[in-house]
């Protein structure tokens, strides 16, 4: 059964609409229009927002932005979550690694995707800015392709069934572009490559994380300008991400190689690209 209770539903669209760059300092009538709202009661959630310290209200400019609390529960949600901790630890060394930019990706319950952390080499020569917070369709990208390749067809119905209205957008990963011979091939190598999906000129390598249940918790990817991915770099990457992730499925109570399939070893050897 799903419960809905629209006061809540609202203020979480507040919370998430301002927690978006674009959108970080914002009226009364950008918030109510953005999400078509009625303004009276968007006022009343804003103003209750208020009183709670989640929001910060500045009658100079008249505009909404994140409170301080919200800093609280962000941290205390940190803290809290014992494998996300450590997978956000082990983000700078992964980095230095493989000498990419690297992010952690969440799925959140409305079909997108987030970035919950991300890293940065010393000496990446073109670095690549992530946003922390940013959300894009979960069709984008590698990142989507490992969360659908692992998903069971459990999982997929349960999701279908909970969203009927929300079609699958042209070329997403359930479509011919990730076709279940391309998702097969995924759970075969236990990794995903995207080009120009994200944006024209970048690429993606992601690898998923497990918890004890065997589903995706999270994923680990690279991100990197297209040109910089020549085979044996792909190769190299894919291997550490595969450590990587090996050791924090674990964390989680799940041997990573369980996730295979038909008994290929989640390990990129040189010419099966």
């Amino acid at each position: 059964m799903s419960y809905h209770v629209p006061s809540v539903a609202a203020a979480a669209k507040v919370l998430k609409l301002l927690s978006r760059y674009r959108h970080s300092n914002s009226s009364l009538t950008e918030i109510a229009e953005a999400l078509q709202l009625n303004k009276t009661t968007c006022l009343r959630v804003l103003r209750t927002l208020e009183q709670e310290d989640f929001l910060c209200y500045d009658p100079d400019t008249r505009k909404y932005r994140l409170g301080p609390y919200l800093i609280a529960l962000g941290n205390r949600a940190a803290e809290m979550g014992d494998v996300v901790s450590a997978a956000i630890a082990e983000l700078p060394r992964v980095a230095e690694d493989v000498g990419l930019t690297v992010v952690l990706v969440q799925r959140l319950q409305n079909q997108r995707l987030i970035y919950i952390a991300s890293a940065a080499p010393n000496n990446e020569e073109v670095r690549i800015e992530v946003s922390v917070g940013q959300q894009f369709p979960e069709s984008r990208g590698a990142f989507g392709q490992c969360f659908a390749a692992f998903e069971t067809e459990l999982e997929s119905a349960r999701r279908t069934e909970e969203r009927p209205d929300r079609p699958d957008p042209p070329h997403s990963q359930r479509s011919s572009r990730s076709s279940e011979s391309h998702l097969r091939h995924i759970r075969e190598i236990g990794y995903a490559v995207s080009h120009g999906e994200l944006m024209p000129g970048f690429s993606s390598i992601a690898v998923p994380i497990f918890n004890r249940r065997r589903q995706v918790e999270l994923v680990v990817a690279c991100l990197a300008v297209s040109s910089q991915l020549s085979p044996e770099v792909v190769t190299k990457t894919a291997n550490i991400l595969l450590d990587a992730s090996g050791r924090l499925s674990r964390w989680y109570g799940c041997d990573r190689s369980d996730r295979t399939v038909e008994g290929h070893s989640a390990r990129v050897v040189e010419g099966t690209l």
